[in-house]
């Protein structure tokens, strides 16, 4: 996906992100602004965002973040020169959000790496048998349709050879077959198979 502050469609219209001081969205056209569209952000205070646009330019999501390890998104239609507004996220506790559509566009995918390294056994949570794991990420999925999320959380148990420093990536790269996500995580590429648990466990090697 097209991904900045400052995108230009096919048909030369361009869509600007403006947050020196409030917040707007707009569609231009040369010198013309077409439409724009004032936002207020969540609770939690604004950052910093960027806009990703989908491969068929329909939609625009403005991804956003607190500066405080929160990140939320907007999902905006794309019609007639206008930012016809879907869906707006809460704020999430997590940093590096990554987007994927499916192939329809139908449904729209969010990742979350929980928190940056180094990751230390002696500070991970405890599950039921006392074994440790950290609450790694999680992964957002949105209907476009309608408009429901779910959200499914990360839970990795590290190894005996586990790298205290690991760190980042979190972030889905592709979907195949229709159902299958591709995730890349720092210690190799994960598939889940959709439909997702509501947590999702890797036990990584390293």
């Amino acid at each position: 996906m097209k991904e900045g502050t400052h995108l230009t469609l096919k048909d030369g219209r361009e869509i600007l992100l403006q947050d020196d001081e409030d917040i707007f969205l707009s569609v231009r056209s040369g010198h013309e602004t077409l439409s724009s569209y004032p936002f207020t952000c969540p609770s939690g205070g604004y950052g910093g965002g960027t806009l990703l646009l989908s491969p068929s330019e329909q939609y625009l999501i403005f991804s956003f973040f607190s500066g405080q390890s929160e990140e939320g998104f907007s999902l905006f239609q794309i019609e007639d020169s206008r930012l016809v507004p879907l869906f707006e996220s809460e704020y999430f506790y997590g940093e590096g959000a990554s987007y994927l559509f499916s192939d329809d566009e139908g449904v729209l995918f969010q990742s979350l790496l929980g928190g940056f390294g180094p990751w230390y056994v002696e500070d991970a949570y405890q599950d039921e048998e006392g074994a440790p794991y950290f609450r790694y990420g999680e992964i957002n999925i949105l209907d476009v349709k309608s408009k429901s999320l779910s959200r499914h959380k990360f839970h990795v148990y590290p190894s005996e050879t586990w790298v205290e420093e690991i760190d980042g990536p979190s972030a889905i790269s592709k979907i195949t077959g229709g159902d299958t996500l591709h995730i890349a995580m720092p210690w190799g590429e994960e598939t889940l198979t959709l439909p997702l648990e509501d947590t999702i466990v890797f036990r990584p090697e390293s």
